[in-house]
């Protein structure tokens, strides 16, 4: 890309922060930065609150972003816009691009004081973006198609979203060796029953159900519990004492080897939630149950997501939907 008939060198992409899935739901946008700014530098700024990118999902985001800077507070008070916090922040430089993901009011008005060539943003309609898109403007409803939209917008091209994760051969060879019993003797389903809130839970009794329903028909079921669920492996275990947790059996910890696990996996199910996102990148058949939140706004990104909500079945709530109904769809996929 050019600006002025000259490459862009240095790239300013500002969010408000990202949980685990967030960013999960962030990254085919990213992958997607080098195509559209080949040779850039990259810089994120998580403008409000801490992002994932600075911690868990780090290693997974590296090879695209170059810059992490997060829980600056900027762009929370109306004096930021005055009081410039980015000069403390950021090259004096500034950018030859700038990227708004937000829709925020405040946020508009400082990065723009921040020196630049070119600034996009589609808060208040583009009305502060120097470049807009083709009007009617239809604003897509999936969050990695508006930020799709903001890159194309910037570009003046059509760019690709990059699915799934390319995992470095480490995480698929200890994966491999952490499944290595099952490997190429039974069908492999990973159960992931937690999510960043209980509302958007899956009853556990219901994943044990599948589980044993699985064993049942000789396919191994295996457990993928995240760091705030793990007294659930205990209440598993009494109905399961054979019951297996892959994360839990070894002393390396990634997301890296969350996805890996799921690449090998036959099947994947998973509440909407952090694991979820991760498990649906494998680009695996993944099973993501949805009650009161909305799927159509943050579908996992994945090329096999098959989305079940409650709704389908009558009821706005995790619990209703039906045990069979999931262990049917299980076997099908198998």
């Amino acid at each position: 890309m050019l600006i002025n008939k000259q490459p862009v060198k240095s790239v300013l992409i500002f969010s408000n922060g990202e949980l685990i899935g967030d960013g999960m739901m962030k990254l085919p946008f990213i992958r997607a930065l080098p195509e559209a700014f080949p040779g850039a530098k990259i810089t994120w700024l998580a403008g409000r609150h801490a992002t994932i990118f600075k911690t868990a999902l780090s290693p997974v985001v590296s090879p695209y972003i170059h810059h992490v800077i997060d829980q600056t507070g900027f762009g929370d008070h109306w004096t930021h816009i005055w009081k410039n916090p980015w000069k403390n922040l950021l090259p004096k430089g500034g950018f030859d691009v700038i990227i708004d993901t937000e829709k925020k009011a405040i946020p508009p008005f400082m990065l723009k004081r921040i020196p630049h060539k070119l600034y996009v943003s589609a808060a208040f309609r583009w009305f502060f973006s120097d470049l807009k898109p083709n009007q009617p403007y239809q604003k897509p409803l999936l969050l990695v198609d508006r930020l799709m939209d903001l890159l194309n917008v910037a570009t003046a091209q059509h760019i690709t979203p990059i699915y799934g994760v390319d995992v470095p051969t480490e995480w698929t060879e200890h994966a491999a060796h952490l499944l290595k019993d099952y490997l190429g003797h039974k069908k492999i389903v990973l159960l992931a029953p937690g999510a960043g809130g209980r509302f958007k839970c899956w009853p556990l009794e219901n994943f044990i159900g599948i589980a044993q329903k699985l064993k049942e028909q000789d396919i191994q079921p295996m457990f993928i519990l995240g760091p705030g669920e793990p007294e659930w492996r205990a209440d598993i275990e009494k109905q399961m004492p054979d019951a297996i947790f892959p994360l839990q059996n070894t002393d390396k910890k990634s997301a890296y080897l969350t996805i890996a696990l799921a690449q090998l996996a036959d099947v994947n199910v998973a509440n909407d939630g952090g694991v979820g996102h991760i498990l649906a990148s494998s680009n695996q058949p993944t099973l993501s149950m949805w009650g009161p939140t909305d799927p159509l706004k943050s579908t996992p990104n994945g090329e096999q997501v098959i989305v079940i909500k409650s709704q389908d079945f009558g009821g706005d709530k995790m619990a209703d939907i039906p045990l069979q109904a999931i262990y049917e769809r299980v076997i099908g996929l198998l």
